[in-house]
């Protein structure tokens, strides 16, 4: 058993939102901390560029100036695994489990059970099994749990080959998250959608708790909206996946050029398919800085991210506030309603998304009403917001006033 001790203790070798969360529980609750392996000291990345360029750069992304009275860091796992995988690679399950594995294991070694435990899907297992008893399990989902795609994939019809391509590599967490499930007093739903994916595996609606998460309003804003041009921006925010409905967005726009031949459509994420011929008007600009990406919505109108897999899109987030007209699935976990503040269509409509896309691109009017909503709407889903809201429920498991068997009727008397 460790030595450190603390009231509420959340953790992931990785960053997600689980930054912006953490700075919101450490206003609130003095003896907290939050456990990562994704950030790294000037003196380690300038330790590890000079034995490998590319590997300090990744590193360099991964970095910031983080508060040590909020974080504790150990970077090992992390740059084990990337030693061990290679930069540039696929991070396979096999490496990923093991990642988590061995965090988890440090994690144990040096810190006693909390009145609190925030742990996050597939790398929260072991210390669980630990602490179950010993403290309060808080699992924070950050997507929808993956067994779930494949009632999913079968309500749509889809072929074995698009079953394969969607749920590839899946089979190696089922059992992760069940056991993560299984022992956690209470579970963050980012959406509805994610506490659907639970329903599905006959999880306890009593210990499901929906929360979205929040969004930067001072960074991603957009006060001076330039006047429009016939040149239209679509945006694409995300890696280019099928499981975001990348390929589906791509084979709506050979049908839009047509009828739009200034139209432009640009991808900010990593590309993750093999994509099909050069479409005209057609951009991919990779990873990009938050600043740069903010800089580049700030000339776009339409977003589009007909996604079959999500939690809660943080890309949807960012449109809305940036003021973009939206187009999105029920899949994505969003916020949006539709033809109030975007559009809903099924994932995998082609026909739907090809029509919403000429609306938004014809209709200057319907554009503006539902990217003006989008901004009014937005504003409730501040981080800040969240932390409030977060704070209420944590401050109520510490005061034994939520347990086990009352989450419902006392959590969403604070949300």
């Amino acid at each position: 058993m460790g030595t450190l001790k603390y009231d509420i203790i959340s953790f992931h070798p990785g960053r997600q939102h689980n930054i912006e969360q953490a700075q919101q529980i450490s206003k609130k609750f003095a003896s907290y901390k939050h456990i990562t392996s994704l950030y790294f000291s000037n003196n380690q990345v300038n330790y590890w560029q000079k034995i490998s360029c590319k590997l300090g750069r990744v590193l360099q992304k991964r970095s910031g100036a983080l508060s040590t009275r909020m974080v504790d860091n150990n970077p090992w796992p992390e740059l084990k695994l990337l030693l061990r995988k290679g930069l540039g690679e696929r991070l396979w399950y096999d490496a990923y489990v093991g990642r988590n594995d061995s965090f988890q294991k440090w994690i144990l070694r040096n810190y006693n059970p909390p009145k609190i435990c925030i742990g996050f899907d597939t790398c929260s297992w072991r210390i669980f099994e630990e602490w179950k008893n010993k403290s309060f399990l808080v699992l924070d989902l950050s997507i929808a749990i993956p067994q779930y795609k494949l009632a999913l994939a079968k309500a749509c019809s889809f072929s074995k080959e698009d079953v394969a391509k969607l749920t590839n590599d899946d089979k190696a967490v089922y059992d992760i998250y069940k056991k993560e499930i299984q022992l956690a007093d209470l579970i963050l739903c980012g959406s509805e959608f994610v506490k659907r994916s639970c329903i599905s595996e006959e999880i306890n609606p009593g210990k499901l708790v929906v929360l979205p998460y929040g969004i930067d309003l001072n960074k991603f804003s957009n006060p001076d909206i330039q006047p429009e041009t016939e040149r239209l921006k679509v945006v694409f925010i995300g890696a280019v996946t099928f499981r975001k409905g990348a390929d589906i967005v791509l084979q709506s726009w050979k049908k839009i050029r047509k009828s739009f031949p200034l139209a432009e459509l640009h991808f900010y994420g990593s590309v993750e398919m093999e994509i099909p011929e050069q479409i005209e008007g057609v951009f991919f600009h990779g990873f990009i800085p938050q600043e740069t990406l903010v800089e580049e919505l700030r000339r776009a109108h339409i977003s589009v991210l007909p996604s079959f897999f999500e939690g809660s899109s943080l890309a949807i987030y960012q449109s809305m506030a940036m003021g973009l007209a939206i187009i999105t699935t029920i899949n994505s976990g969003s916020i949006i309603e539709n033809d109030r503040n975007g559009f809903i269509i099924n994932y995998g409509s082609e026909k739907e998304l090809t029509s919403g896309l000429e609306m938004l691109l014809r209709e200057k009017n319907l554009r503006q009403r539902l990217a003006s909503n989008a901004v009014t709407d937005i504003r409730e889903y501040s981080w800040d917001n969240y932390g409030k809201k977060l704070g209420d429920i944590l401050e109520n498991i510490l005061n034994n006033h939520i347990t086990p068997h009352n989450i419902q009727e006392v959590a969403y008397s604070k949300i």
